[in-house]
């Protein structure tokens, strides 16, 4: 793209002709959403106006639109241009080049979570060269003082090596960089630990094509794997010929066996992707409103935070149900499907005590038992993997969780915490009767 060709693009989408006068009242947050978005652009690289709002609004008792924070700082992007717009997005400077890299970076962050941290250290990101842990690049630095020497040579190779580090750029451009300024290893056990060095530093930047994750971080969260759903029950490894966990009397593969290989008793990887990125949007926002997230916190998806953290947010979340509706007034960033099952989970999530009492190849049966009231028993389908797998355990078992409405299933919020209790025959076979009973006269619901 040439120079003519980026000037007539910046010209379309921050036009002098369209800067209006601040509203009255509006200055203070004219300066708030500057900082936002210099941090914003710093730390991302490039990100939409909706999903700006959405992280403002989340932080911030004052609130916006996306059509307000285009009118309050396009007169920033003409007088300082630190970012710039371009179509529905918000891009650092750096694009001004060329405005065709804002596609090609707006694949390589495809499918990824957004970092969001919370709001003084997303703040601290005002500073294009705020890093939150330096100690990788210190290393990096001391390692080439003691190899080479203190001359301003090896000072201006380290700054050069981790410029061209952080645009992810070839490794072999940091070797000519060596190379360029007169800089020798004197044996392989050196090169060995600057590569080890570099390769530490590199995995620890928050980059701009990881929605401001380091690499360490998108292995750890294994996007391209199918979601592991949290459990506070340890998956046992039963053999084919062993009994069956369930405790029917039969063998293992005549029975949860192939359930458990049919995937019927679970919910498909398309509509369980779905389930997944709401409920971890959910519980970010709820740690966020509620001031459950330190300065190295992170949004709370599995790896991030223990099960521990999950479960506290969680508890958050179902002590007051009613928090979803100030995250949707707040937050404007959410997919049309992403309220409507927040919506559901608020309006229709069963929270109780409940029997497991069976498994079918399609659902595992759960009888509720603090209330006496009717309907009482529900058709459950697993998330990841079906219950069958995830309990491993004799029938009946006594557990709590949350049930929740997903499409034309009942799942549950991913929490199963079962009782570690045995019951005898007699106490067995009265839940029996009790459960025959409710199918009888209320029947099995199967959707909320």
């Amino acid at each position: 793209m040439t120079e003519k060709q980026a000037k007539k693009i910046f010209d379309k989408y921050n036009p002098a002709s369209g800067v209006v006068r601040c509203p009255n009242g509006r200055a203070k947050t004219r300066k708030s959403l500057d900082e936002y978005a210099r941090a914003a652009v710093n730390l991302y690289g490039i990100i939409s106006r909706d999903e700006f709002v959405g992280i403002f609004n989340a932080q911030n008792e004052e609130q916006t639109t996306a059509d307000e924070v285009y009118a309050l700082l396009l007169p920033n992007v003409l007088k300082r241009r630190w970012y710039v717009f371009y179509k529905d997005y918000i891009v650092h400077d750096f694009f001004l080049r060329d405005f065709d890299m804002v596609s090609q970076m707006e694949k390589m962050q495809e499918g990824k979570l957004r970092y969001i941290p919370p709001k003084d250290l997303f703040k601290e990101y005002t500073d294009e060269w705020f890093e939150e842990d330096i100690s990788h690049w210190e290393n990096l630095r001391e390692y080439m003082l003691e190899t080479f020497d203190s001359s301003p040579n090896t000072y201006r190779a380290f700054m050069e090596i981790k410029n061209v580090t952080l645009q992810e750029r070839d490794l072999k451009e940091a070797f000519e960089i060596i190379g360029k300024h007169n800089l020798v290893f004197q044996e392989h056990e050196q090169v060995q630990g600057f590569l080890d060095r570099h390769s530490a530093a590199l995995n620890n930047c928050r980059l701009w094509q990881n929605k401001g994750h380091t690499p360490q971080e998108i292995v750890r969260m294994r996007a391209d794997e199918p979601p592991k759903e949290p459990t506070f029950n340890r998956l046992v490894k039963v053999g084919a010929n062993e009994d069956c966990p369930c405790g029917s009397g039969k063998k293992h593969k005549f029975c949860c066996k192939q359930v458990e290989e049919s995937g019927s008793a679970q919910i498909p990887y398309a509509d369980r992707k779905l389930f997944y990125e709401t409920w971890h949007k959910l519980l970010f926002f709820v740690s966020l409103i509620y001031e459950m997230i330190g300065k190295d916190g992170a949004p709370p998806i599995p790896n991030f935070h223990d099960e521990a953290m999950n479960l506290k947010i969680r508890e958050k979340l179902w002590e007051d149900p009613e928090v979803i509706d100030e995250i949707l007034d707040r937050v404007d960033s959410f997919t049309a499907d992403e309220v409507a099952l927040m919506r559901s989970w608020q309006e229709k999530h069963i929270k109780g005590n409940f029997m497991l009492m069976e498994y079918t190849p399609e659902h595992a049966l759960f009888m509720r038992t603090d209330t006496n009231d009717p309907p009482r028993l529900y058709a459950v389908k697993g998330m990841a993997t079906s219950i069958q797998k995830v309990m491993s355990r004799k029938l009946p078992v006594m557990l709590d969780t949350v049930l929740l409405p997903f499409k034309d299933h009942i799942v549950y919020d991913t929490f199963l915490a079962s009782h570690r209790i045995s019951f005898g025959s007699g106490i067995t076979e009265g839940f029996d009767k009790e459960f025959d009973e409710e199918k009888r006269r209320h029947g099995i619901i199967s959707k909320l």
